[in-house]
């Protein structure tokens, strides 16, 4: 009941805030700005010379929350636009990523990534973002990007505007939203292996229609669904996604408009953990179809979202706009979870009876007043808002049966050929081992959110421009358990002022040299614990100071943007799997007199990390009918001070040194070939460390890091559009078969996640 009246006091004073706007008397506004007059999605005049076929906008309002060019922006910030979704092809956005700089899958959740070498994580709600509110509808996998517009990525600190968020960047989906001029498109995707993994993987049916409801276009609607069923290539993969997302657009005036959008997602894929790496050293991993679950092991999430946006003008200087997103998510499971190995040459699994159901709810608003004001002959628009909003977590352990023991084998799997299909459900088994029920957690949490925040665009001049922002954050958090009597409930209160400041310097319209100094804040989860069951954690800061030039050159048709980065981390929490007794001795780390050890996954507080880089990147379309974009990163991402000594100076997980990708499509004009396009992707990811080490003088590969090596994979695309409005596209991902390890989860060297084999995609898209 406390989430419900927290939320509904977020909205009723937002909705408050609304009613005082939209009550201005219409005398006090000027005439309609042309951008009211546009329909949804009609780019421009403007945009249609400046970007042709680019595969990136102009402008991403992510970064600033205002409509400001990126040239003028004092952030990296990139705006994928519909023509690269449509180059690269794929079914989730996650899929994505590899052609973008600076950026990596880091896990199998759609939270898990790592922005500048820094990881976020499922506690992250601002990692992924859709139309600027936290809350994915599932968390396994990704979003898909049939219901996406454009993929806005800004790097760096973006605390002032968002709130709690890590320091390397954050992803904002912009969803489909309804179009007042008719449109309807089908979508049919079939996908195969190829190579030593050729089979057939099955595929999806997409629709999404949209267009006006009334002759006075007051009223349209747009309406977005998939459902079908993907095969992986890992043994017994499968999923079977549910889309749906229906949406409403209301123009009560030429200067108001309300946006109502729900969506509704079911997936439903067999549990896998991954690939185990034998002492910590991947060229010992097993073949990358074997799994070490069963094939009746499930995970089933659902997801159902509300959302509303309203927007109005006073004037064409001033703008109000409020959104609300609520998600209610739920998800249950029925596996054996792999929990270490039984003999020291580790060739044996051994593996837990685990039971989890969870639900989560996020209901966020934000509102914000932008308003250009003219003082003495310097340029302002500012920005004023709110962020309200409550999230909660229930995360319920029905089982957590850990068969460990010296005479307790049943559970065993073998890691280079596991047999499946001998052992009973989990049901079959305790619920818990004895004397343990404290592991069987039902853990309630609440967290609580409220920002005020304001920022400054200001312009001296045509060449001088500045921004600067402030937010202050208050964040509060509880935890309880629903089942364990013996458990204290923890509350932790974080409240922060943040900072952002941005200088830009515009020799020429088409250039800007910047600089800017921003920051970020992450209050700790109360669910997290240290070895010993505690929760001592201070909240985890950062500071970004970031510099860049931007150009548009060739008449606009390519742009370029280079930047150098420095960004320093406090108060960092690495996660692992629980130290036993005998791995906290040989770490160093001293056992408090009667101390419980804990178990399941815990958490240390490192002293800090630094994240020092360059990127440059570059977007356009050099000669007609020809589109390319890409990038290369550098990243210097280590520990700069833990509390395990052999930590200072390690590389941080999953962040690799060195980091390429480039896309490029060229589409036939005119002659025999006329209607006939190519594109080939080329991405390359350096080498990468699995985890930090726990242990001096680790015999183990990289000192026990697991070294993740490098990789390097080639995608090629055919398109070809044989009559108008029809489209198709043949894709080969991966197409010399490269075999990598992506990235190591949360559980290191128990869930490293290998890469996709060479894979075939055919879609026939029609539009009318």
């Amino acid at each position: 009941m406390n989430k419900v009246k927290f939320g509904a006091r977020c909205l009723l004073g937002v909705s408050a805030m609304a009613m005082i706007v939209a009550a201005v008397p219409a005398a006090a506004q000027g005439a309609p700005v042309d951008a009211a007059e546009q329909e949804e999605g009609e780019p421009s005049a403007e945009a249609i010379i400046v970007t042709g076929r680019k595969m990136l906008d102009s402008g991403a309002s992510s970064a600033s929350k205002m409509d400001i060019p990126v040239l003028e922006t004092p952030f990296s910030v990139n705006a994928y636009n519909d023509n690269f979704l449509d180059a690269i092809e794929t079914q989730n956005v996650s899929d994505l990523y590899r052609y973008m700089t600076g950026i990596q899958r880091a896990g199998n959740t759609g939270y898990d990534i790592s922005f500048r070498g820094f990881k976020t994580g499922g506690t992250d709600r601002n990692a992924i973002l859709t139309d600027g509110l936290p809350g994915l509808s599932v968390r396994i996998g990704s979003p898909p990007t049939i219901g996406v517009e454009r993929v806005e990525l800004v790097k760096g600190g973006t605390s002032v505007l968002y709130g709690q968020a890590q320091p390397g960047g954050f992803i904002n989906i912009i969803t489909k939203k309804p179009e007042f001029k008719p449109g309807y498109q089908v979508d049919l995707k079939g996908i195969a292996g190829a190579g030593k993994y050729d089979r057939a993987l099955g595929g999806t049916i997409s629709v999404d229609l949209t267009g006006p409801l009334d002759s006075a276009d007051r009223f349209a609607f747009r309406m977005i669904g998939e459902i079908g069923r993907i095969d992986g290539f890992r043994d017994f993969s499968n999923e079977k996604p549910v889309y749906f997302a229906p949406s409403l657009a209301w123009k009560l005036g030429d200067r108001t408009k309300v946006t109502v959008q729900g969506e509704y997602r079911r997936v439903k894929v067999h549990y896998d953990t991954y690939l185990v790496a034998p002492n910590r050293d991947v060229s010992l991993i097993a073949d990358i179809t074997t799994a070490y679950q069963e094939p009746e092991d499930v995970i089933t999430e659902r997801g159902l979202i509300g959302s509303v946006f309203f927007e109005h003008e006073f004037s064409s200087d001033i703008n109000f706009r409020l959104g609300y997103r609520y998600v209610d998510q739920d998800s249950a499971q029925t596996s054996f979870d792999v929990l270490g190995f039984r003999d020291t040459a580790n060739t044996i699994v051994t593996r837990r009876a685990r039971g989890q159901d969870n639900e989560r709810t996020y209901s966020f608003v934000d509102a914000n007043l932008t308003a250009k004001l003219d003082t003495f002959g310097i340029q302002h628009t500012l920005l004023v808002g709110f962020t309200g909003g409550q999230e909660t977590t229930s995360l319920n352990r029905t089982q957590f049966y850990n068969c460990s023991g010296a005479a307790c084998n049943s559970l065993d799997v073998s890691v280079y050929n596991p047999v499946h299909g001998v052992v009973p459900r989990p049901s079959a088994f305790p619920l818990f081992n004895p004397g343990q029920m404290s592991n069987l957690t039902w853990r309630y949490t609440v967290q609580n959110s409220l920002g005020f925040y304001a920022s400054d665009f200001i312009e001296f001049s045509d060449m001088f421009k500045a921004m600067v922002g402030v937010r202050y954050a208050d964040e509060r958090q509880s935890i309880e358990d629903l089942r364990l009597t013996t458990f204290v409930p923890v509350k932790k209160k974080d409240t922060r002022v943040l900072p952002m400041a941005g200088l830009i310097f515009q020799p020429k319209e088409t250039i800007s040299i910047y600089s800017s100094y921003s920051t970020s804040f992450v209050p700790v989860a109360a669910t997290a614990q240290d070895n010993f069951g505690n929760n001592p954690f201070s909240p985890t800061t950062a500071n970004s100071i970031e510099a860049g030039i931007k150009a548009e050159l060739f008449d606009r048709k390519v742009t370029v943007t280079s930047a150098v980065f420095d960004i320093k981390k406090k108060n960092t929490l690495n996660t692992f799997n629980c130290l036993t007794q005998a791995q906290l001795i040989a770490a160093g780390i001293a056992i408090p007199p009667g101390a419980t050890i804990a178990s399941g996954t815990c958490s240390n507080q490192l002293g800090g990390e630094r994240s020092k880089g360059f990127e440059i990147e570059f977007n356009g379309t050099p000669l007609p009918g020809w589109s390319l974009t890409g990038g290369y990163a550098f990243t210097n991402a280590k520990v700069t001070s833990s509390n395990i000594a052999v930590q200072n100076g390690a590389r941080l997980t999953n962040s690799p040194r060195n980091s390429f990708n480039l896309w490029s499509r060229y589409d036939f004009e005119s002659g025999p070939l006329e209607n006939l396009g190519f594109g080939l992707g080329l991405a390359y990811v350096g080498n990468r460390a699995g985890l930090l080490p726990t242990q001096a003088n680790d015999p183990r590969p990289g000192g026990g890091t697991m070294p993740l090596g490098s990789y390097f994979t080639v995608d090629l695309g055919i398109y070809y559009e044989p009559i108008e409005n029809l489209n198709i596209t043949l894709k080969a991902t991966n197409l010399l078969d490269e075999r990598y390890i992506e990235n190591s989860g949360f559980a290191a060297e128990l869930q490293t996640n290998p890469g996709t084999p060479r894979q075939l995609t055919a879609t026939v898209r029609y539009k009318f």
